[in-house]
């Protein structure tokens, strides 16, 4: 982030009024104090005086960052790097204030203008950027490599890396598939930036495939160990076994380790989301209304916490409560299938037939087959069979048993 003092001398060279320094000053020193609110106060009074003053706010974006504030913070720092695209601090800061709302998408563009890999990796993983994430991570373990969150994520990435090729092994080579999964973790460990860089020329090699197959797998294990045996009592740790637990369907213990991870780091995202669905698997559905609201406030722009939050209310029969949360991540994310059946459902259990009708036929129109596309065609025959439209009822009807 760029210093407050940089901030200031910015502000001169757009040749501010006495009263602008003033101010501009009273908030430097105010934020260097902690005396976040007071800096808040300041900056603004700043922009007000100097609306096209990026450095103005670029200050008031990082006052409010540095207070959590990060909704706030996002369009101060977005108009400061309208005026001046340059502020390489800026965008470090509102990458970060974007990934931790669950924006990664967004984030992504600033944070590649830094030179923070474990930021990067973050983002890169959480928009499915696999290869770039398992790169940026390693890079960042280089520096810190007992960093329990770092090796955590790089367990995550070189995990899904590993089950994306063995996804692809097995559509282009079944045998070849069967033979990989043989091997397992008998196969010595090989490089695994090699082999994707290798993969890069020849992306359907199917020895390339299991390869690195095999060696992610083994790296994502060795990544989640590490975790366990450096730092038994941390919060990664008990997310770990978790993950592990859940996996084997041990759910009652699956929840008990997702609750201590987050009794000792109240705030860490995506945790909420997981613990949800665990207790959403075991049926307790009020609370895994309760975990997946936490995670929205966590995390407000992330549409898959939404998502879930509104199909929870919808098992609680809260079809008014579900409409509003599916209608949030519709915003979020527009033109999701997964989301549009679900916020059509919603919206005909709160009795909003023409808004159930226009997120049903808006998923038919993305979406001509598939499990999906049938679930809409079901719940259209069944609107228009209440509505008494036999007609329309009957060919929906058709259409899904054709699917």
């Amino acid at each position: 982030m760029a210093a407050a003092a940089f901030l200031v001398c910015c502000l001169f060279m757009q040749a501010p009024t006495p009263e602008v320094i003033e101010h501009a000053q009273a908030g430097t020193a105010a934020l260097q104090k902690g005396q976040l609110d007071v800096a808040i106060q300041e900056f603004r009074k700043v922009t007000e005086l100097q609306p096209e003053s990026a450095s103005g706010h670029a200050n008031l974006g990082d006052a409010y960052f540095q207070k959590g504030q990060y909704k706030d913070a996002v369009p101060e720092l977005e108009h400061a790097l309208q005026i001046n695209p340059n502020l390489i601090g800026t965008h470090q800061t509102l990458g970060v204030a974007l990934l931790v709302q669950g924006n990664p998408e967004g984030a992504l563009p600033h944070l590649e203008k830094t030179h923070m890999p474990e930021l990067l990796g973050l983002a890169y993983l959480e928009t499915g950027r696999l290869g770039s994430a398992i790169m940026a991570l390693q890079a960042a373990l280089e520096r810190e490599p007992n960093d329990p969150d770092l090796l955590y994520y790089f367990g995550r990435a070189t995990a899904m890396a590993s089950a994306r090729t063995a996804e692809q092994l097995a559509k282009l080579s079944p045998a070849g598939a069967e033979k990989n999964s043989a091997a397992g973790n008998a196969s010595p460990p090989e490089d695994i930036v090699k082999l994707q860089q290798a993969l890069a020329g020849r992306p359907n090699d199917p020895e390339l495939l299991a390869a690195f197959s095999r060696a992610a797998g083994l790296a994502s294990k060795k990544a989640f160990d590490s975790v366990l045996q450096s730092a038994a009592d941390s919060a990664r740790a008990h997310q770990v076994r978790a993950e592990r637990l859940a996996e084997d369907r041990h759910l009652p213990q699956a929840e008990q380790e997702y609750v201590a991870a987050l009794r000792l780091k109240p705030y860490t995202a995506g945790v909420y989301l997981d613990l949800g669905g665990i207790l959403a698997a075991e049926g307790k559905w009020p609370a895994a209304a309760e975990a997946y609201r936490l995670e929205t406030d966590l995390q407000p722009l992330n549409a898959d916490a939404f998502y879930r939050l509104g199909s929870a209310f919808l098992q609680l029969r809260q079809p008014a409560a579900a409409l509003e949360s599916l209608a949030h991540a519709d915003r979020l994310t527009p033109d999701n299938p997964q989301i549009l059946l679900e916020l059509g459902r919603a919206a005909a259990g709160a009795g909003d037939s023409p808004r159930a009708e226009s997120s049903w036929k808006q998923l038919l129109s993305l979406e001509q087959g598939g499990a999906l596309a049938a679930s809409a065609h079901l719940e259209l025959s069944t609107l228009y069979r209440n509505a008494g439209k036999a007609d329309l009822a009957d060919r929906e009807m058709s259409v899904y048993q054709q699917l």
